[in-house]
């Protein structure tokens, strides 16, 4: 019997878990579903975000169980709140994945939001350059956060073989289904998260990313001051093509000030979750960026 691949996005609302299944030729949508969690979470870089562990487990069994199966493996997509991500560049060359790890501590020590000991990162290498400079994507979260997530998962039956940012997961849902050339911006902006990342040869080199209620006046402000400090030192944001995700609460809101926000036309995106077979039975579920993520975090299983 073929797989399901689940991921879980955890938000404001709560859970948002969808579960994929390999198909010939279209990957099948094997379901969604919404589990919320009001004051059952409390997303921090400082300290332990679950303070019901009891409601998170129960609601955890609750929607991977409609899915996932006999299946134990799934993957979390976490908000970006709970920790920190980087993108640097270095000269120096790995011999092994941990040594990467320890180096890339120390370069960013300065920079890291608790000593080195207490945190976990992990890395991907973006690109190379001429004499030796590598491009790296960093995170890093406080172990104790992770690790409670993972020991509450565990607790209901299942392991979080992935765990990843709610951005850099959302980004790979719609960098993959793009066609934008080597440099562009792709910005998010959800009800309760904006995010702006900015591509040059095709590979990842500046990303902000803010939580939090999103109105149009905040979000204008926010991508406002970023464009206007991230440009000086990447003069390309400021005429490369500028693709925009919406999510179905700030359309009306936001879909006006984009062109004059950006002095250019922007591409509004469709995640076209009909595209999966069974995407379009959506169960009264609200198709938007915590639905991209929890995918996408699915895909990272297959």
């Amino acid at each position: 019997m073929s797989r399901n691949y689940v991921g879980i996005d955890l938000n404001e609302e709560g859970l948002m878990c969808s579960a994929l299944r390999k198909g010939q030729p279209e990957v099948h949508l094997a379901g969604m579903h919404q589990e919320s969690l009001h004051a059952a979470l409390v997303f921090s870089s400082r300290e332990r975000n679950v303070v019901d562990p009891r409601r998170f487990v129960e609601a955890l069994r609750r929607g991977v169980d409609l899915l996932a199966g006999r299946e134990q493996r799934l993957a979390l997509s976490l908000p970006d709140r709970i920790g920190r991500i980087f993108v640097t560049e270095i000269q120096t060359t790995f011999k092994s994945h941990d040594e990467g790890v320890d180096v890339l501590k120390w370069h960013l020590k300065d920079d890291l939001s608790a000593p080195p000991s207490e945190l976990r990162l992990d890395y991907q290498l973006l690109t190379r350059r001429e004499g030796g400079q590598r491009r790296y994507v960093v995170a890093t979260a406080r172990k104790e956060i992770l690790e409670q997530y993972e020991q509450l998962v565990e607790e209901a039956g299942r392991h979080a073989v992935t765990i990843g940012f709610h951005s850099l997961l959302f980004c790979n849902y719609y960098k993959k289904r793009m066609d934008a050339g080597d440099e562009f911006l792709l910005v998010g902006l959800e009800e309760q998260n904006l995010s702006l990342q900015y591509f040059s040869g095709g590979v990842l080199a500046y990303q902000r990313v803010r939580g939090g209620s999103q109105t149009a006046e905040t979000a204008f402000s926010e991508l406002n001051r970023t464009m206007a400090d991230a440009s000086r030192q990447f003069p390309g944001m400021q005429r490369c093509p500028v693709f925009v995700h919406l999510d179905s609460s700030q359309r009306v809101a936001f879909q006006e000030m984009l062109p004059v926000l950006f002095e250019r036309e922007v591409t509004l995106l469709d995640p076209h979750f009909e595209r999966f077979q069974g995407g379009r039975n959506t169960g009264g579920i609200v198709l938007d960026g915590a639905l991209v993520a929890s995918l996408a975090a699915a895909e990272s299983l297959m």
